[in-house]
């Protein structure tokens, strides 16, 4: 009987050692799958946060203003660009769009987008901060839809430049041309022109050819220097002072002929600037020309040479017509003449100050004008100085 009873005991205990290793297994199992389908959750979860930031960066990052707006209407992202270009108020996010833009022609847009699937295109000419803005709404797969916004101000900007440039090509080519076809038909149709008449038209003739050349000539250095940013020329250390006194000194006849004074002042030398030669003389000999031009018989002009902060400063001062305030701010502009009839009697093609501007942005310089009105004027320039020729070759005074 007692032997019965051991006997079971033992059954039992075996049983209840399989029972618990079997049970042991099946939790072992179930905490390995769930450890393994956290892990997995764990790994997506990880990827979907990437993949959201990835997009948060590139929807900050975009140019255009972006905002994305759900089925319902209501604001679900947007990036900078947007809250500036729609002027959206803070925490826009689930906002509905048209209660926060007051665009006329956003809410049709919206709404056909959605119906249609059709992107939809409207221009605004002037938003409160006086842009021109384009914007484009499309529908997404997910029911909602995005409003792009695009700052075509520049490109307004642009284009009217554009137009007003060819416009005034087209008149200053015009005259000289019409000109020189006038003198010529009048020597075709009288063959018996008196000699000295002869002469002095073909004199007028040169002249204006001579004219069309030089517009030509600046044209061409004005598309080279938009093309280029005057980066194909070769750079070499230069000393300022001496591409100056070299200047004065070819412009010394001119000024002699209109009866202006004209003198340097500034160092010696030690002002070395990185740059090509023709363009440095460019430059000065167009502030310097234009101040002789533009002083009277009597006046003086004095190209100027200091170190100012760290930089080369060159500074062309006249006694001569002096500018108003509006032609100050825009006589380095194309074409823009302060006296057009005397500038074409002075020979100038009113792109020269325009190509002093672009040749000394491209290097690396600035460029300004003080002046007022029947008080003479000064015309300044700053380029970088070199700070160390090291073994490059370079152009000495």
């Amino acid at each position: 009987m007692s032997a019965d009873i051991e006997l079971a005991a033992l059954a039992t205990t075996v049983a209840l050692a399989t029972i618990s290793a079997a049970t042991a297994w099946r939790w072992s199992r179930r905490w390995r799958d769930e450890n393994g389908r956290r892990t997995q959750l764990t790994a997506e979860l990880a990827s979907a946060r990437t993949e959201a930031a990835r997009a948060v960066a590139a929807l900050a990052g975009a140019s255009d203003g972006l905002i994305v707006v759900d089925g319902n209407g209501r604001i679900v992202a947007c990036n900078p660009n947007a809250v500036d270009f729609a002027q959206l108020p803070p925490l826009a996010n689930g906002r509905r769009l048209q209660d926060c833009v007051p665009w006329a022609p956003l809410p049709s847009a919206l709404e056909l987008a959605a119906a249609t699937g059709e992107p939809q295109y409207f221009e605004l000419e002037a938003d409160p901060a006086g842009r021109a803005l384009a914007v484009r709404v499309r529908r997404l797969p997910d029911q909602g839809v995005v409003v792009a916004i695009d700052d075509t101000s520049r490109l307004k900007k642009l284009e009217s430049l554009r137009r007003d440039f060819i416009a005034n090509v087209s008149h200053e080519l015009k005259t000289p041309l019409a000109a020189i076809q006038g003198f010529v038909e009048t020597m075709q149709d009288d063959l018996e022109m008196p000699t000295t008449t002869r002469v002095r038209f073909l004199d007028r003739i040169a002249r204006q050819t001579e004219r069309l050349t030089t517009l030509v000539a600046d044209l061409l250095t004005l598309s080279r220097l938009d093309d280029e940013g005057d980066q194909a020329r070769e750079r070499r250390p230069l000393e300022l002072g001496g591409v100056v006194r070299e200047t004065v000194r070819d412009l010394a006849p001119l000024a002699e002929k209109r009866q202006v004074r004209l003198a340097l002042a500034g160092p010696e030398g030690g002002m070395w600037v990185r740059a090509d030669r023709e363009a440095l003389r460019q430059v000065v000999g167009n502030l310097v020309d234009n101040a002789i031009k533009y002083t009277g018989a009597g006046g003086d002009v004095r190209a100027q040479l200091a170190i100012d902060d760290g930089r080369a400063l060159l500074e062309v001062v006249d006694t001569g017509i002096g500018l108003s305030s509006e032609d100050q701010e825009r006589v380095f502009e194309r074409f823009y003449r302060v006296d057009r009839a005397r500038s074409r009697d002075l020979g100038g093609t009113g792109l020269g100050l325009a190509i002093v501007k672009n040749t000394v942005k491209g290097l690396g310089g600035e460029v300004g004008v003080r002046s007022r009105l029947g008080a003479g004027s000064t015309f300044w320039v700053t380029l970088p100085l070199v700070a160390d020729r090291g073994d490059e070759p370079f152009d000495a005074p």
